[in-house]
């Protein structure tokens, strides 16, 4: 009977950690990635309380990522140095700990507690190491029930461990190429923008302008990463335009801005070459769409209403108001209110009105200063 319920007991474990590595696997995003490992360990291993704490290499400290239980919000973001405590001393030798009195444990660093007002009394310290290296650690506390953790809960918390840190290394390497994609976008942008003096920094702000229009009207933090990027590279075309026409000073003849016209086309050939092409469905969209107008008046393609893509209309407000705001040696653009008033005028004719209107709100509420902050992107843990 009793080897019985010892084979059930092992069944379930084992069935809780399938359902675990399930959900480990399931997310790249790294901000979810954290809150799942830790999610899963408290829920596999029944704990009151536990936190996900991730290295630092270059500053060598650890940071508390992912808390669960009460008190969260005061314990996130604490950070030790590497070393310091319990989980500091996981974190540098690499080794776990089981811990029945973490009270009297000469390594104990009483800090998280005092801050949080949680009261630790056992606890499970297990690294997250991954590819040799490690990575983190995750410590559970305090057993539900008022019971110790056994020799195993060890056993699972092991097992959970390997899974997580694989998990975390995955989305740390996605979190960096993320962040290098990104930077090399941007650098590309400011080359195409430097071509021109009179347009400097055009396609960060439209792309600061695009996000901050993406945001009010509700988008989730994946589709505005994408349309921030999108919108950086919405004149990439613009590298295939004689610098003579597009560094003109005086207004372009008809053949010129013709000739100017094409940078839409050009610039989606350009992103169409780039892999994975699903990846860039929308950036080449937007390259080609973004001058074209709800009542079928732009380019290339003369479409009209919602056939004009979501991310070419937000973009195409964004670079509409960006164009009437700068200074050129045959105009000094119009202050921001001024243009915000153009916008509005071309409701419904040039520009989605729900989209107009969204950005005149969020206009409004910075009371038109549109400096750093405006339409901040935040992409992945730490930017």
């Amino acid at each position: 009977m009793q080897e019985t319920m010892e084979l059930k007991q092992r069944i379930q474990e084992l069935m809780s950690l399938l359902e675990a590595f399930k959900q480990l696997n399931s997310n790249i995003e790294i901000e979810d990635v954290f809150q799942d490992i830790l999610l899963q360990m408290v829920n596999v291993l029944g704990a009151e309380a536990g936190t996900l704490w991730v290295l630092d290499n270059g500053r060598e400290v650890i940071q508390a990522v992912a808390v669960h239980g009460e008190s969260a919000s005061k314990v996130l973001h604490i950070e030790m140095a590497k070393g310091e405590g319990i989980v500091g001393q996981v974190v540098a030798s690499g080794v776990e700990q089981l811990i029945g009195d973490a009270s009297v444990h000469p390594q104990w660093a009483n800090r998280v507690d005092s801050t949080s007002g949680f009261v630790t009394k056992s606890m499970i310290t297990v690294p997250l190491a991954a590819k040799g290296h490690v990575l983190g650690a995750l410590q559970l506390l305090n057993k539900t029930g008022g019971g110790l953790f056994s020799g195993q809960d060890m056993r699972i918390a092991l097992a959970l461990a390997s899974q997580s840190a694989l998990a975390l290394h995955n989305s740390q390497m996605f979190d960096e190429v993320s962040r290098m994609l990104l930077s090399m976008i941007r650098t590309l942008a400011k080359i195409l923008d430097a071509r021109d003096p009179y347009t400097a920094g055009h396609s960060e702000r439209v792309a600061q302008y695009s996000l901050a229009i993406a945001q009010r009207t509700g988008m989730d933090g994946h589709e505005c990463e994408e349309l921030y990027r999108a919108a950086l590279l919405h004149d990439i075309g613009k590298i295939g335009i004689a610098d003579d026409v597009l560094r003109k000073p005086a207004k372009l003849t008809r053949k010129e801005y013709e000739d100017i016209k094409l940078h839409t086309v050009i610039g989606a050939g350009i992103l169409s070459n780039m892999e994975p092409k699903a990846a860039m469905a929308n950036a080449i969209a937007t390259a080609r769409s973004h001058h074209e107008r709800l009542d079928g008046s732009g380019y290339p393609d003369a479409l009209k209403g919602e056939d004009i893509p979501l991310f070419a209309r937000i973009v195409g407000i964004a670079d509409a108001f960006d164009a009437m705001t700068t200074a050129r040696s045959y105009s000094k653009g119009l202050p921001l209110r001024e243009a915000a008033a153009e916008l509005i005028r071309c409701k419904d004719t040039l520009f989605d009105a729900a989209l107009v209107n969204a950005f005149i709100e969020v206009l409004e509420e910075s009371d038109y200063q549109v400096g750093k902050g405006f339409g901040e992107i935040t992409m992945g843990y730490g930017l």
